[in-house]
């Protein structure tokens, strides 16, 4: 069995997320505790913290230069954060999530259930039409021309120059647990609580497959960096899969049944995923 190569505490109770910086310098984490911590790579000693939710932290989204920091929490608030210095800049009130576009604007989605559109100045452009019964994630391509909004059972596509509703990708049964695009902005993978793993092109829709994943969890997905496999998190473990066909690869066996966020570092050296323990554990790759 795999053996991690760093195991510790870090949200106390739930951690959410588990995000590098494009630079691979540093790990970002975010939980239950309310907090947003930093830990050095690859020693993996604490390096700082962000304080100012009140309650759990689910999300994480930086900027294209990663400059900023856009964080969600159970609180009801995204919380914008200068990189790495950790100075608040502002606060969205009435929100739970956050994406952050190449362009510099920002969506998220309200505690409401609509998709809201800001600009660089933090104000809000526009809260978009009802997309659906409920919103789970959301995320730009990479030009940063459309938003991609996770719903009970589709992908809404959303122009941000016109505001409004241009498709969707369609397929799973029930509500999207996770959705991650590739580095290159090509390929959009997503999850369902069904429990089947989906891979398409961003550009047209095509459905390249669709596998079942074989076992209940959290489900959430990342991109390995050459954009080779994607890693898929379910109930005690985690799962390496192609991407050319959606094959299994590789098993990492996880002692924790709430397996959450997963995130490669960008030289593909590690995988962190954080856990219902609280605990981020790092595998080498």
């Amino acid at each position: 069995m795999a053996q991690p190569i760093a195991v510790f505490d870090a949200h106390g109770k739930h951690a959410q997320r588990a995000v590098f910086t494009a630079d691979g310098e540093t790990l970002v984490t975010c939980g239950q505790d309310a907090r947003i911590r930093l830990w050095k790579v690859p020693s993996f000693a604490p390096d700082g913290a962000f304080e100012g939710h009140a309650a759990s932290v689910n999300t994480l989204s930086f900027s294209a230069d990663g400059g900023l920091l856009a964080s969600g929490s159970s609180d009801g608030t995204v919380r914008i954060w200068s990189f790495p210095g950790g100075r608040e800049l502002d606060v969205l009130d009435g929100q739970l999530a956050a994406a952050v576009s190449s362009e510099g604007g920002f969506a998220t989605i309200s505690t409401k259930a609509r998709a809201v559109l800001w600009d660089g100045n933090y104000d809000e452009v526009a809260t978009l039409p009802l997309l659906d019964r409920r919103l789970f994630s959301l995320v730009f391509t990479a030009d940063g021309g459309s938003l991609l909004v996770a719903g009970t059972e589709s992908v809404h596509r959303v122009d941000v120059k016109r505001r409004v509703k241009v498709g969707a990708y369609a397929g799973h049964q029930t509500a999207i647990a996770s959705m991650a695009l590739s580095a290159d902005g090509a390929l959009l993978a997503t999850t369902g609580a069904e429990g089947m793993l989906r891979l398409r092109r961003v550009d047209g829709g095509d459905e390249l497959f669709a596998v079942r994943l074989g076992r209940p969890g959290v489900m959430q997905v990342a991109f390995s960096p050459g954009g080779e496999s994607l890693a898929v998190s379910i109930d005690f473990a985690i799962q390496i899969r192609s991407t050319v066909d959606g094959a299994l690869l590789s098993t990492i066996d996880v002692p924790i049944k709430g397996v959450y966020g997963l995130g490669y570092s960008p030289d593909g050296r590690f995988l962190a995923n954080a856990g219902a323990d609280g605990r981020i554990r790092i595998w080498a790759l």
